[in-house]
């Protein structure tokens, strides 16, 4: 069923750490999870799917990911073909070529096609402000789905596969890639506001999925103002899930200005740039400009 969707972006290379179920130091984690080699197409189904649980993991995707996919499929078999061939029934009329010329007889191949799918439909996702499919399991069977792209009344196969995926993949050593992906975030604000009543700007801004801190400045444009002046926000941790709110304080002199310019004008416009950040360094920027009226 895999569809016509366009080789997405590779998983790029980063320094990882490998991460084992019982912990202990990082030179044992490397010997005791070594990256698993293609088990065989006669092995048995867990080594399969630990193999493409390590990869998964590796580019930062689910580990079950791919495992749901093949399930669903092929059965998690490596099937030969002549329209639809391999683990994850990739069209060979559309991908036996280029960066994937010879994938039926190579395995490896077939699984970086399914990262490298799986990864270009997360980024789109994200670059299109919609939520991160990472975020929530019950959005692993759509995200599958997005890759495969089977006929509309087929995209619901991939989901009750989770439960099988995990526990095929068990306990197995999987490596933690370096986070390479902007935090998703929501902002919420009124666009029409009465700062100067309220004694600042309120803006309220959250991170769905994982922790984040939320930093702004704002900049008012002020009637007759030279230079616009600027209103920082004090920067806010926001727990994964949660929401914080952001208020950018009139006072002194700043206040006695807006309160002249609403006086001449009845309302000015002001541009809020928010910026959050993931305890990996990654930042989502935002932009939004409510009007202050009162």
């Amino acid at each position: 069923m895999a569809g016509r969707l366009i080789a997405g972006v590779a998983a790029g290379a980063a320094t990882l750490a490998l991460v084992c179920g019982g912990g202990g130091a990082a030179r044992a984690q490397v010997e005791a999870c070594p990256p698993p080699a293609y088990p065989g197409d006669l092995a048995p189904r867990e080594a399969i799917a630990q193999w493409m649980a390590y990869r998964a993991a590796l580019a930062a995707l689910p580990r079950e990911l791919p495992v749901m996919a093949a399930l669903a499929e092929s059965g998690l078999a490596n099937l030969p073909g002549a329209d639809s061939a391999g683990y994850f029934q990739m069209r060979t009329a559309i991908w036996n070529q280029g960066a994937y010329a010879g994938f039926p007889q190579n395995p490896d191949l077939q699984l970086q096609w399914f990262v490298d799918q799986a990864v270009a439909v997360r980024q789109a996702r994200l670059a299109a402000a919609m939520p991160d499919p990472a975020a929530t399991e019950a959005d692993y069977g759509a995200w599958v789905a997005d890759v495969e792209r089977p006929a509309e009344q087929a995209r619901g196969i991939y989901q009750p596969r989770l439960a099988e995926a995990r526990a095929l993949i068990g306990g197995a050593c999987v490596p933690a890639a370096l986070d390479t992906i902007a935090p998703a975030v929501s902002v919420a604000i009124r666009e029409r506001q009465r700062a100067l009543h309220r004694g600042a700007i309120v803006v309220t801004v959250g991170c769905p999925d994982e922790p984040c801190t939320a930093s702004a400045f704002a900049t008012l444009r002020l009637p007759r103002a030279r230079r616009p002046p600027l209103v920082v926000a004090l920067a806010r941790a926001v727990p994964a899930g949660h929401e914080r709110t952001l208020r950018f304080a009139l006072r002194g002199e700043l206040r006695r200005r807006v309160r002249r310019a609403l006086r001449e004008r009845g309302s000015f416009a002001a541009t809020l740039r928010l910026t959050l950040t993931d305890a990996a360094g990654n930042r989502s920027a935002r932009r939004r400009t409510p009007r202050i009226t009162g």
